[in-house]
């Protein structure tokens, strides 16, 4: 585990863990394509501070969402492809899945 600054350490002292491969494959990755002057903010600027912080959640929120999502869409397609191969296309019918239902 690394100490991740997500809104950038010129910014915030704020860290959080992250795994190392995470954090230097990805999010430190993604600082880099933060303009400089957010990304370095020499000077502490206070407005600059804070488009740190929202480039920061931004990058975090988007690393999550591909980390702790993609592979239940992955999964769930997998299974309904699985499904209606085994079961017929409207497999959910008559089923408790059936309240999931798209409202088409």
């Amino acid at each position: 585990m690394d100490k991740h600054h997500p809104f950038g350490k010129a910014n915030s002292p704020v860290t959080v863990e992250v795994p190392v491969n995470d954090h230097r494959a990805d999010l430190n990755v993604a600082q880099y394509d933060w303009p400089k002057q957010t990304r370095e903010n020499p000077d502490g600027s206070p407005l600059i501070a804070a488009a740190g912080c929202v480039r920061g959640f931004i990058d975090t929120v988007v690393h999550l969402i591909e980390k702790g999502l993609h592979w239940i869409a992955d999964m769930l397609e997998t299974a309904d492809a699985y499904l209606r191969e085994r079961l017929g296309e409207k497999y959910w019918l008559d089923t408790p899945l059936e309240v999931f239902a798209s409202k088409q």
